[in-house]
């Protein structure tokens, strides 16, 4: 009954995509993707997707990914790290990473590159184009897709010589400075190559320490080269060196952002990645597409876990941590990753069908130093995966298409930690999309689907490792994890009005999950230990509305909306807490963005816009909530003849907005009581970009 309402809803929205034309015909900028294995127009797929170019990133004055997320409708981050690296969609996703090896349920590739839970790696420089892809994408992503993809890719190289110089500076002494050249290095090769820099002191005043302790130190260089072998063969080589040395200092028992931490912690990235790949389109019966791609990365993520100073030179400053009861201790996790992809892929000549093989293996070895722990805790895990997928499109009438899709994948994973605990798994699991694609009139089309993703199973080694500590009691039963599968029901409309000045995409969704993975926690005074649990499902449904009005040809509108409403059945925390018919963590009921663009004249721009969601839960082992928000944007654009020069600011009214909560005690003034702590997003940003392009 839900989805036919919603159904009902988007079809009753048609008629706004009819309006007169007006006399001066003024299209917007066709937005093209590749979420259905080939490029099409964003208007013709077949499912629910955002695209965010370079225009909307330097109005924000973006440097990295959770500057822009609001924009998307149904679409959340959290932090507990110096960046906002964890994404949900539609309320699915992780929320954090401590000891145990687990797969994000929303996948990030940059340049076809999978940096799957390495959300650090996302910065915005010389990105042509992000695109956000809600549901499900199991048949073209796999395992790291069940709740959705983001795709990032830079951009390409050019025959002709372009510069584009970016120098820009904000408050808390944020500056950064990029530079990106593309070149013909001959007749049939070009290169594009990019760098980029960016330095703040961060947004927590150290009220202890002398030194900025959650500063932001990022840094990224990118290469893409091009070749033209002949007029059936084509090769693409990319490069990544990504450093990231960001301080992590997030919390305060006060929930303040003053923070008296004598241990502060670290977030740190450093990686190398490769891909080169071959396009072949001299057989007259198919295309053929050969993807190889490596990755290396050492991370670090660690942090003062009392949040506190204890010297007794500063009694008052630091009077929690010299308390009798106080304890001090500082967490630290070292990880190394090694990646490797490899895929072949055919294609029909018209676009009409695909088949491929895709392996992948994943390597992670762990190094966690912890005050309270005599020794390192070493662990090691590996997962290996290959699959084989193929989808088609049949033509059922002349405006009426079918697509059908499935994906098999079996993984095996080996986990062996030194606390002598081990473990392999392996299962195959499959992923499908049927859709009926009906083209209403040329500029409208009608869209149902149904569609399967999944997650991987794992292993809980922190849970192992401390089932026998004093006061935890964790059952055996979540030692380990099952794989979690999602079915997504969907219905969408999207189009443009016949001048072309009005686009219009909504979608409405009905999601099932089966052995829902939940993070719990198991708490005794300040021992806790975290792990993934399975619930007997959830279920999420809403709405999404994304469009662009060019109401004159000065003042356009770009706006989304998204509803969400989503249940956990049938789970039950460790400390006792019914969650059953509870909603689920990150995922607020509402979300909102809309923005406004006037041309003053053909040199300077104006842009304002607010975005909001409703109030959610920080986490599904508790019931403390991020209150509701309303942030105002703004920026002013001075376009030279090949310059720019833009003014911006993100939460103009300054508010404080949690992007990560926690509920126990640490507060040794208040004898350990349980409270609900918060770490708080960028506070008001403002700043000033200068750009040259020629």
């Amino acid at each position: 009954m839900n989805k036919l309402k919603l159904s009902c809803l988007a079809t009753a929205l048609l008629p706004l995509l009819a309006q007169p034309a007006f006399a001066d015909d003024k299209s917007i900028e066709t937005i093209e993707v590749t979420g259905d294995f080939h490029k099409e127009r964003i208007l013709t797929l077949s499912a629910s997707a955002s695209v965010f170019d370079q225009k909307t990133v330097n109005a924000r004055g973006a440097a990295y990914l959770d500057e822009i997320l609001n924009n998307a409708a149904n679409v959340n981050f959290t932090a507990g790290a110096s960046r906002g690296r964890f994404i949900q969609i539609r309320g699915v996703g992780l929320r954090s990473q401590f000891v145990d090896p687990i797969t994000p349920s929303v996948g990030l590739l940059i340049d076809g590159i999978n940096y799957s839970g390495l959300g650090g790696s996302a910065l915005l420089f010389d990105i042509d184009q992000v695109a956000i892809y809600r549901g499900p994408q199991g048949t073209r992503f796999g395992a790291d897709a069940m709740a959705g993809m983001i795709d990032m890719q830079s951009n390409m190289p050019t025959t002709e010589h372009a510069l584009n110089l970016k120098l820009g500076a904000s408050n808390y002494n944020g500056k950064e400075a990029g530079i990106a050249a593309s070149t013909a290095i001959t007749d049939d090769t070009s290169a594009r190559a990019s760098f980029f820099k960016k330095r703040s002191d961060g947004y927590v005043e150290t009220l202890y320490a002398n030194d900025p302790t959650n500063q932001q130190d990022e840094q990224v260089a990118r290469l893409k080269v091009h070749t033209l072998w002949s007029d059936t063969l084509k090769t693409e080589l990319v490069a990544h060196n990504i450093d990231i040395d960001n301080g992590y200092d997030g919390f305060t028992l006060d929930n303040s952002r003053n923070s008296v931490a004598d241990a502060p912690g670290k977030d740190n990235q450093k990686s190398n990645a490769v891909a080169l790949s071959a396009q072949y389109s001299g057989s007259e019966l198919f295309n053929l597409d050969i993807t190889t791609t490596h990755l290396n990365a050492d991370t670090l993520y660690s942090y003062d876990e009392d949040w506190v100073c204890n010297d007794t030179t500063q009694p008052v400053l630091c009077a929690p941590g010299l308390h009798p009861y106080s304890y001090s201790s500082k967490d630290s996790y070292a990880r190394d990753h090694q990646r490797g992809t490899f895929e072949f892929k055919l294609s029909g000549k018209n676009n009409d069908w695909v088949t491929g093989l895709f392996a992948q293996r994943r390597d992670v070895e762990l190094t966690r130093v912890y005050t309270y722990n005599d020794n390192a805790f070493n662990s090691h895990n590996s997962v290996s995966q290959i699959a084989l997928y193929g989808q088609k499109i049949t033509t059922i009438a002349e405006n009426l298409s079918l697509i059908t899709g499935i994906r098999a994948e079996r993984y095996s994973t080996d986990y062996f930690d030194n606390n002598q605990i081990t473990n392999k798994a392996d299962d195959t699991m499959w992923g499908a999309k049927v859709a009926l694609e009906y083209q209403v009139v040329p500029r409208t089309m009608i869209y149902t689907s149904l569609s399967r993703g999944y997650k991987i199973g794992g292993v809980n080694g922190e849970a192992l490792a401390k089932a026998n500590d004093e006061g935890l009691n964790i059952p055996a039963d979540n030692f380990t994890f099952a794989p979690e599968y999602l079915w997504n029901a969907e219905f969408g409309v999207k189009g443009q009005s016949e001048d072309k000045r009005h686009i219009l995409s909504l979608s409405a969704f009905y999601m099932h999950r089966d052995d829902m993975q939940l993070k719990a926690w198991q708490v005794q005074d300040q021992q806790f230990a975290g792990y993934i649990a399975n619930a007997s499902q959830g279920r999420n449904y809403g709405l999404e509305l994304e469009g662009s009005l060019q109401y004159t040809d000065s003042l356009s509108f770009t706006y989304s909306a998204g509803y969400l409403d989503t249940k956990i059945e049938d789970f039950v925390t460790q400390s006792g807490i019914d969650q059953n018919g509870r909603e689920q963590a990150q995922a607020p009921r509402y979300q909102y963005a809309i923005r406004a663009n006037y041309f003053f004249s053909d040199n300077l721009e104006g842009q304002i816009g607010i975005e909001g969601k409703d109030d959610y839960y920080h986490s599904d082992s508790h019931n403390a909530q991020a209150d509701s928000q309303n942030l105002l944007n703004a920026s002013l654009s001075y376009y030279g003849e090949n310059w720019t020069l833009t003014a911006w600011g993100r939460n103009l009214a300054d508010r404080d907005v949690p992007v990560r909560g926690f509920r126990f005690g640490n507060n040794a003034l208040k004898d350990y009581t349980t409270e609900t702590f918060v770490q708080y997003g960028e506070p008001r940003v403002a700043g000033l970009t200068f750009s040259y392009q020629l």
